[in-house]
């Protein structure tokens, strides 16, 4: 199972690497294809922390660190209240909303589509995303309401890697309090970091060579093939 769960997180977080996002989604779909999703969810922040502060270091003078800390301050309170929600949703309904939210968004990345969202509507929205981060540990609902206040693909990538490191040392001592994240899942997490790591690096060369035309509508195929693989292991 060990192996499993590097091999899925080490995927994962090459493809966080390469595009600032979709690290947790992706190794959310692989993991579930051999633990529940409850599970997978709980492992995702320590993941995202080894993740995100190797890219944050690599380039941390891209970061608009005002712009994180405003969407912070509305998303945080919402992270509290998801990660509590998040134990009460039974297993099913909660792996097929999160399928359902992971598939909307992938279609939306493969189509070249960034939604346009009006400032009025943003604070409420960053709340939102804060909540969804803490009861799934997808940051798919920030994404597209952040996105353009991080700039360019430099910027946009150490950004939003700084606001996933935040997101994510706030999950885990949540979900150990409301018994999501066990100390097995905990222990396996740890020894997939070292794994992880080196595929970061390797993501780190990729980034550089993929022009900032293509590098969302690239992840967003993967996101919508992994995603719907995972959706037809679940019925049938």
């Amino acid at each position: 199972m060990n192996l499993f769960i590097i091999i899925s997180a080490s995927l994962g977080y090459a493809t966080e690497s390469i595009f600032g996002f979709g690290g947790s989604i992706v190794t959310f779909l692989l993991l579930t294809q051999s633990i529940t999703a409850k599970e997978a969810v709980s492992m995702l922040p320590l993941f995202a922390i080894a993740g995100s502060l190797f890219i944050l270091l690599s380039d941390y003078r891209s970061v608009k660190w005002a712009v994180v800390g405003k969407i912070l301050l509305y998303a945080l309170p919402g992270l509290v209240l998801g990660s509590l929600f998040m134990r009460f949703v039974p297993e099913t309904i909660f792996r097929l909303f999160v399928l359902a939210i992971i598939l909307l968004y992938g279609f939306n990345l493969v189509l070249g589509r960034d939604p346009s969202v009006p400032l009025v509507w943003r604070k409420p929205l960053y709340v939102l995303g804060g909540f969804i981060i803490g009861a799934t540990s997808l940051g798919v609902f920030l994404i597209p309401v952040a996105g353009p206040e991080f700039g360019r693909q430099r910027a946009y990538r150490a950004s939003f890697a700084l606001l996933w490191l935040a997101t994510a040392a706030g999950r885990i001592p949540m979900y150990m309090i409301n018994g999501v994240l066990t100390r097995e899942g905990f222990s396996s997490a740890i020894s997939a970091v070292p794994f992880i790591l080196v595929a970061i690096l390797i993501g780190y060369y990729i980034h550089r060579m993929i022009p900032e035309t293509h590098y969302k509508r690239y992840v967003g195929i993967v996101i919508v093939l992994v995603a719907s693989v995972n959706l037809f292991t679940m019925f049938f």
